[in-house]
């Protein structure tokens, strides 16, 4: 296996808040719609910016470190991502530039810019390239969410060698509202080289600033639990997440709010 298909294994973790809720976000509006649906960015009101670290399968090699700076405007908002796996011997990095707009009261969409560079000092082989995801989002009635998302839907060629291409994954999925402080969420993924996967999880507001969240992942079946706490304009998330044979990966979040 090269060490890019490895890396596209890892897949792009989710981050912050949505680990906890087995990464099932496409539909929900959040600072951290930045990595999912970006279409989520455009229901905030104030500029935020926020960085994430997850260790994966407790393997420092697949560590994946985030960072993201949204900022609001009258004609949309505006965001900028980075986003990183591996280590300084392999890793796969990407750029975006993110655009979210409101369409109306019930509707929002959104595009991003991305480029995706893949860094293999071993071998002296760099390959980058630049693509696009694009999504909407919409809450048609009062506390239910929808949502959707592709990334690179033009399935950009990375090399000729053996036709290698930047995987193309698209999501849907829905969420509801059961109460101020109950959020239960569904979400289907499908990259095209592999089956597709179901995600669903809950976030409970526990008290005013504690959230407490778990979720389901399948293909491969997996397990996560999180935690969030907000201290005013500081908001930390923690999250674990099992596998059926590797270890445990953990991740902690953190977002700063500019009000």
């Amino acid at each position: 296996m090269t060490l890019i298909a490895l890396l596209n294994l890892t897949g792009w973790a989710q981050e912050g808040r949505f680990t906890g809720m087995g990464q099932a976000s496409v539909m929900l509006p959040d600072f951290w719609s930045a990595f999912g649906n970006q279409s989520g960015l455009a229901y905030l009101e104030h500029p935020e910016i926020g960085a994430s670290y997850y260790n994966a399968y407790q393997l420092w090699e697949l560590g994946t470190q985030a960072g993201a700076f949204v900022y609001p405007t009258r004609t949309g908002n505006f965001a900028a991502s980075l986003h990183r796996t591996g280590y300084s011997l392999f890793s796969k990095n990407q750029m975006g530039l993110a655009y979210a707009r409101k369409l109306g009261e019930k509707w929002s969409a959104s595009v991003q810019f991305d480029y995706l560079y893949y860094h293999q000092s071993e071998q002296t082989q760099h390959k980058g390239a630049f693509l696009i995801e694009a999504g909407v989002m919409a809450e048609p009635i009062d506390g239910f969410f929808i949502g959707a998302h592709v990334y690179n839907p033009t399935r950009v060629k990375l090399s000729d060698y053996q036709d290698e291409r930047v995987p193309t994954l698209m999501k849907a999925g829905l969420g509801y509202y059961f109460s101020q402080w109950v959020v239960v969420t569904l979400e289907a993924e499908k990259d095209l080289e592999f089956k597709p996967r179901v995600k669903c999880g809950v976030e409970y507001q526990a008290v005013t600033h504690l959230f407490l969240r778990m979720g389901l992942m399948t293909q491969p079946n997996q397990f996560t639990l999180g935690l969030g706490y907000q201290l005013k304009n500081l908001t930390t998330d923690i999250a674990f997440v099992t596998h059926e044979t590797l270890p445990l990966s953990t991740q902690i979040s953190l977002k700063y709010s500019f009000k």
